[in-house]
């Protein structure tokens, strides 16, 4: 690296740590360009996810399985996952609505559960929601949900 290089580099650095909003405190104490983010909030965080067979023909059964999983860094209590059945094209009323309590979950555990449904025609829209009201508090609220789109035939 030549001296044109180097002084370049040095006003670069100086930029970036006099730059207007761009001072932070570090944990030292000293301004910096760099800010130390805050540690995540803690505590349980569900998150919902399905899988299903294709139908059967002809009698059209589907097994779904749906999975909620803490991967919070903390134990979340007893809880509620609904599961909606809807038509997936307007007017998307729903089909069935399906209720399964979760037991308490550790950090990093799971629980799953399965249960067939038969479809007609059409496509079908279905939705797992771990936590729907809302009881737990949790870091990321916006991964309780899970969705897919299944073709009865």
């Amino acid at each position: 690296m030549n001296a044109r290089h180097a002084c370049g580099l040095a006003f670069l650095a100086l930029a970036l740590i006099s730059a207007p909003g761009a001072a932070g405190r570090t944990a030292s104490g000293r301004g910096s360009a760099f800010r130390i983010a805050p540690r995540a909030e803690a505590g349980p965080d569900l998150t919902a996810g399905l899988d299903s067979t294709l139908p059967d023909w002809p009698s059209r059964v589907i097994k779904i399985t749906v999975t909620v999983k803490n991967i919070g860094d903390r134990p979340c209590p007893k809880s509620v996952c609904e599961v909606l059945i809807r038509n997936a094209r307007p007017p998307r009323q729903t089909i069935r609505r399906i209720k399964k309590t979760v037991r308490a979950l550790d950090a990093g555990d799971q629980f799953a559960f399965t249960f067939s449904v038969k479809l007609g025609l059409g496509l079908f829209e279905i939705e797992a929601a771990a936590d729907r009201a809302k009881k737990i508090t949790e870091p990321d609220e916006q991964n309780n949900k899970a969705r897919i789109t299944i073709a009865g035939r």
